[in-house]
Order: C-alpha cells, then sequence, then structure tokens
C-alpha cells in the first residue's frame, strides 16, 4: 500500500470535541471529496488495525472487501453529489469492512457530510457487528433445530367418549401412550401413569368430565417395559354440534423438551451462581475502593494537620526553652520543665501520624525479622504477664527486609499489647515468620489494597482473644478507631502500623472472627542486599562557630522569631527571611553567610530543596540545613534527588538545634 499524503480536512473543534472523537469506541473516518482518508481515530485503529499514519491518506477502498468497492464508491459519491445534508445515509446500512489483515468483518455504518471552507467533508461512523451478526446466527440455527424438534416431536390425537370410557387413538398415539392398536379404554391409560403422578392425572381426567375449557397436563407414564417418559396432554371441548360427551386432544412425547428444560435449568442455577459471585467480587472490589480512598484522604488530612501542629509546637517548646533562664525557683522550674516535656510528648504524637500518612522519615537497614522477633520477646514477657503463654515459629531460611528497625519493634509491641487487651483472661500469643510468595492468584485474601505480586518475607502476630466483627475488620487501620474505652487507646496503633508497612513498599492484613480471634500479617519485600544502612552519628550540643552567621528562612513568623532567638542565645549572628526568593537575594547581597537554615515547604514557590539547588549552582560549598514538620508529597519526591541534604525535624530541642547547626557548619 502506497502511502500518500492529502490535506488535513478535518472540521474545525476544539480540543474537548477532538478528545471525544479520540476516546469514541465507535471507528471514526473523515475523507475528502476524493475519498481519501483524513481523519482516523483511535477506535478506527482498533478496528482495523491501522495506525493512523499508516492510513491517512489512502482511499477508503482499503477498508472495504474487493467485491464490494466499486458499489460503495458510487453510494459515497452520490451522496456527496447531494445537497448539503447532515442527515444519515439510509440511517444505519449494514456493509462489510475489511481489517488490515484482510479480515472481513459485518459492520453498521452512517455518513454525514459538511462543507468546511467550501470543500466537502464526509464523516463515517462504523461500528463492528461481528458479534451480534454470531449471536443472531446462533438464533437462527436454534430456531431451525426447535422447529426439527417440533417437526419430529412425536405428535398424536386421540378422542376420548366421556359415556363409555372409549379412547380412539390417532395418528401416532398409540405409539407414544406405548399401545398397540388403535383404541384403548381409558382406565388402562389411567394405569399406565407414573405413581407419583397419579393424583395430577386423576384431576385432569375428572375436569375432562366437566370442564367445556381447554386444559392441559404433563405427567409421567409407564411404557409396558417400565420405561418413563414425559407426556403432555392438551384436552378440547366437543364437537361443535353440541356433542358435550366427547372430548378431543393431541399429545405429544416431551421427554426431550424435559430433559433440555432440566439443562437449561442446571446452566441458568449455575450462570446464577456465577453472576452472584461476580457481583460479591465487585462489590467487594468497591468496599476495597473505598477503603483506600478513606485511608489515603485520612493521611492526607493527618498530615496537614502534623504540619502545623509541629510549627506550634516548635513554637512552644523553643520559647519555654528561653524562658527557662528567666525562671527562678524550684516550681516554677518543675512547672516548666512539665510543659516542655509535653512538648516532646505531643513531637512523638506527630511522628505517629506522620507514620500513618506514609510521611514520617524512616531509617531503614537490611534486617533478618528473626533476630528482631528474638531481640523483643524478652520484653514482652514481662510487659503483657504471666497469664498469656508466648510462642515464637521462626523460619529457619528467612530472608531479609529493609526496614527501619525501631519501626519493625513498635509494631511488635503494639500488636502484642492489643493482644494482650483482647485477652484479659489469658491466652496464647504467637509470634511467627516466613518466607512468602504472592502471585497473582494469591494476591485476594481479605485486606485494605491488593498486594502487588513478588517475594515477600511475612511477619504474623496471632492471639486467641476476643477477635473482631466484620464492622470492627473494616475500620481497624483508621487512624483514631478504637473500640477500647475511653483513656485506653488513641486508636493510632494499627494506623501506625499500616503506614511504616506501606511506606516501607509493604502490606498489612487482618484476619478475625469474633470468638476466634485475630491474626495480623506484616508483609516486607525481601532484600538481596545484605549491606546495612549507615545511620549518621549526632554532633555535640554545643555553640561552636562563635560569631558565625546563619541565614534562617521561614515563612512562619512565630517559628522564625524563635528559631532567631534559639540561634542568638547559641552565639551565633542570624539573618531570616520568609522565603525562598528573599534568600536568594540575602546571598547575592551578603558574602558573610556562613549557613542557610531553611525550612521545606514554604509559600513564594520556591522549597528548601529548591534552594539547596540553587546554592549548588550558583553559590558551591555554601552549606545549608533543612527542616519541616511534613514535607508533603512534592517535597519528598524532590528529597529524592538531595539524598545527602540532613533534616532537622520539628518540634526540636535546643540542644538538637546547636548539633546540627555545628555539624553542618564542621564544628
Amino acid at each position: 500500500m502506497t502511502k500518500r499524503t492529502s490535506p488535513d480536512a478535518r472540521p474545525p473543534g476544539d480540543a474537548r470535541f477532538e478528545r471525544i472523537v479520540e476516546l469514541a469506541a465507535d471507528a471514526i473516518i473523515c475523507i475528502d471529496g476524493g475519498q481519501r482518508i483524513t481523519l482516523f481515530n483511535a477506535g478506527a485503529s482498533k478496528t482495523f488495525g491501522y495506525a493512523p499514519a499508516e492510513i491517512i491518506g489512502e482511499r477508503l477502498d482499503v477498508l472495504i472487501p474487493e467485491r464490494f468497492q466499486r458499489g460503495h464508491r458510487m453510494k459515497v459519491s452520490n451522496f456527496a453529489g447531494g445537497a448539503p445534508t447532515a442527515r444519515h445515509m439510509g440511517e444505519r446500512s449494514a456493509i462489510f469492512a475489511r481489517r488490515k489483515d484482510g479480515e472481513e468483518f459485518p459492520a453498521d455504518a452512517t455518513i454525514s457530510k459538511i462543507e468546511v471552507g467550501g470543500e466537502t467533508v464526509l464523516t463515517v461512523v462504523l461500528r463492528d457487528v461481528s458479534e451480534r451478526f454470531r449471536i443472531e446466527e446462533q438464533r437462527r440455527l436454534d430456531a431451525e433445530r426447535l422447529r426439527y424438534a417440533l417437526h419430529a416431536g412425536h405428535l398424536g390425537s386421540y378422542v376420548h367418549d366421556l359415556s363409555t370410557g372409549h379412547v380412539a387413538l390417532i395418528g401416532r398415539t398409540a405409539e407414544i401412550l406405548g399401545f398397540q392398536g388403535d383404541a384403548i379404554d381409558f382406565d388402562a391409560w389411567v394405569a399406565r401413569v407414573h405413581e407419583d403422578d397419579a393424583d395430577l392425572f386423576r384431576a385432569f381426567a375428572a375436569r375432562t368430565m366437566h370442564d367445556q375449557a381447554n386444559i392441559k397436563v404433563e405427567y409421567r407414564t409407564r411404557d409396558a417395559d417400565g420405561a418413563v417418559r414425559w407426556i403432555q396432554v392438551a384436552a378440547e371441548p366437543g364437537d361443535h354440534n353440541g356433542d358435550r360427551h366427547r372430548r378431543f386432544g393431541i399429545v405429544r412425547d416431551i421427554t426431550e423438551q424435559k430433559a433440555l428444560q432440566q439443562v437449561l435449568e442446571e446452566r441458568v442455577a449455575a450462570r446464577t451462581e456465577e453472576l452472584q459471585e461476580e457481583i460479591r467480587q465487585r462489590e467487594e472490589a468497591q468496599r476495597k475502593l473505598v477503603r483506600v480512598q478513606r485511608m489515603e484522604v485520612y493521611g492526607q488530612l493527618t498530615g496537614g494537620v502534623a504540619h502545623d501542629f509541629n510549627n506550634l509546637l516548635t513554637v512552644i517548646g523553643g520559647n519555654l526553652e528561653l524562658l527557662e533562664d528567666h525562671v527562678a525557683g524550684e516550681r516554677p522550674q518543675r512547672l516548666l520543665r512539665r510543659a516542655i516535656e509535653a512538648v516532646a510528648m505531643g513531637a512523638r504524637l506527630t511522628q505517629r501520624l506522620l507514620t500513618f500518612a506514609r510521611r514520617g522519615k524512616l531509617e531503614p537497614q537490611v534486617l533478618d525479622l528473626n533476630e528482631q522477633v528474638v531481640g523483643v520477646i524478652d520484653l514482652l514477657r514481662r510487659t503483657i504477664g504471666e497469664a498469656i503463654t508466648i510462642s515464637s515459629v521462626l523460619a529457619p531460611d528467612l530472608g531479609r527486609v529493609r526496614a527501619d528497625p525501631s519501626e519493625v519493634e513498635n509494631a511488635i509491641l503494639n500488636l502484642a499489647i492489643n493482644a494482650r487487651d483482647a485477652m484479659p483472661a489469658g491466652g496464647n500469643l504467637i509470634i511467627e515468620t516466613a518466607n512468602a510468595t504472592i502471585d497473582d492468584a494469591s494476591s485476594g485474601i481479605a485486606m485494605i489494597e491488593a498486594i502487588a505480586p513478588g517475594q515477600y518475607v511475612r511477619l504474623s502476630v496471632t492471639d486467641t482473644g476476643s477477635g473482631m466483627t466484620q464492622d470492627v475488620l473494616a475500620r481497624a487501620f483508621e487512624p483514631f478507631f478504637t473500640t477500647k474505652e475511653h483513656g485506653k487507646g488513641t486508636g493510632l496503633g494499627l494506623a501506625t502500623i499500616y503506614g511504616f508497612v506501606r511506606q516501607s513498599n509493604g502490606h498489612a492484613t487482618i484476619q478475625s472472627q469474633p470468638g476466634k480471634g485475630t491474626t495480623v500479617n506484616i508483609l516486607l519485600p525481601r532484600t538481596d542486599d545484605e549491606r546495612a544502612v549507615i545511620v549518621a552519628a549526632g554532633g555535640r550540643p554545643d555553640g561552636g562557630g562563635l560569631r558565625k552567621c546563619i541565614l534562617v528562612v521561614e515563612d512562619n513568623p512565630d517559628v522564625r522569631a524563635v528559631t532567631t532567638a534559639r540561634l542568638e542565645k547559641l552565639g551565633y549572628r542570624v539573618v531570616s527571611c520568609e522565603s525562598g526568593p528573599a534568600a536568594v537575594a540575602a546571598l547575592d547581597a551578603s558574602a558573610d553567610i556562613d549557613l542557610v537554615f531553611s525550612d521545606i515547604m514554604m509559600a513564594g514557590g520556591m522549597s528548601g530543596y529548591d534552594l539547596a539547588g540553587w546554592l549548588a549552582a550558583n553559590r558551591p560549598g555554601k552549606g545549608i540545613l533543612l527542616t519541616s514538620g511534613f514535607e508533603g508529597a512534592g517535597a519528598a519526591l524532590a528529597a529524592t534527588a538531595h539524598p545527602a541534604l540532613k533534616v532537622l525535624r520539628k518540634p526540636y530541642s535546643s540542644a538538637e538545634l546547636a548539633r546540627e547547626i555545628g555539624l553542618a557548619l564542621g564544628d
């Protein structure tokens, strides 16, 4: 096929129209007056197998079987030469089309035309109806089979003399009923009826004696050799001369029909069961989707709250520490220390929130979970009491994982404490490790999110406690959701575990039934990396580098003020500004700034990571220390480009500030 070019004669339209055309499932094709293709949407590519680049400019004939091309060209030409109209040519026309591989298929097509810049543009909308043709052909074959079955249906008729009981058998009736000759006594007919249908047939016989309406019965009969067949009898009133002592009827053997009906009913029942299972699976998938979306919303909300809360804690904690030098007396000092300790508790709470929101800062290392379990079991025995028996089942060939060891330990402790609360009268607590392979077939276990296939290490904590109802199980990972009494639970234990595991690219699942205990599974990806992560050592909390100049970049004025005061108390000179662009201006204006101490998330369109990039390009060698209470998804992504940058997490103490500033300055 030779590629030709043609001017783009597509009708004008905005981007929304072009998007609709491109997303349409039907094939949409535009041709010019020469019947050359000028538009070929994605639906057309899918239907015919051509890419737009190889079909644009070709004649429409290439899509039509050769035997229909001439007639088709004439019809299109006649339509194109008529009066301008947007009506369909013959509404929907049934045609045959041809794919790129030569396969022919039936299609429904409509054609319309518009005038664009004095030129005629024809638009063909085509739909592949191969499946519909297949179904119609199947229906036709089924209808033919049905007609054949009726034709060969062993039909017969009879005349029943009600006064004498004599029954005349006409045509194939004797064969159908299993008798010899052309006449029987009605009682002989009744005697052949299957015992389970005897009452039904007697009721039918009684009605034939009195009713003048058409009546019908289906029953089973036994042949002389005992074989059981199904018979249908339709009885009609007497003749038109007023003879009410005779009944006419038609009989037929419906044994095959009954067998087919049974097969159909079994298929319908099986398909109904399949549909019910499909509906159940879709409903379950929808529930999981809703839960995933809800958890994502919780993560965004808690992350935002943590950001503002950490700024508040930074201001409160910083001012309390600055106040220490101005408060005398044992009791005021004690009250001040309690307030500072409360700030530290608030910081731990926000860290748990950030862990749930998958925004917490983890320090992953290559771990052997068996070692983690062994290391924490002694602590558990002292923590959860003697009424609970602790046992472990540890896989000898357990793979390694890459995770934060403190978070793994906290997860085991949290799960053990939850298990203890679920077993007030005592019970068994089992901690198990195992290698796990998740494939597509096994990824549908009960959980919030689908498990990606791969190699995992499973850490399971099982108790024999009270278990959970389905309603509680559905919300178990939600933050602040708890079934414990007021004051005995924050509802952050499982939520924190969920956040840590998901942030570690793993999965968490819960299996539980009321009265049958609970199992929480933590699945972490296996790693072949045997190297441990090196954790940076802390610096000394002194004010080394006296009179060095620090540029504080912080958009929160209260945080900026307390940070400036803290640094000045440590002996540094401080210059402050509220945004990244302002920091760039300050650096351009002054050459004696020794270190930039910048928040990450700031107004002004420039983050702390952006500022670090500017420094690397324009002030190489100039140090920068970042700080943040919550980085957000965008900043977290930017952090991957600056893995060496140290981030001081808000809120921080003056000692932590002094240590990190000293390390950043090299003091």
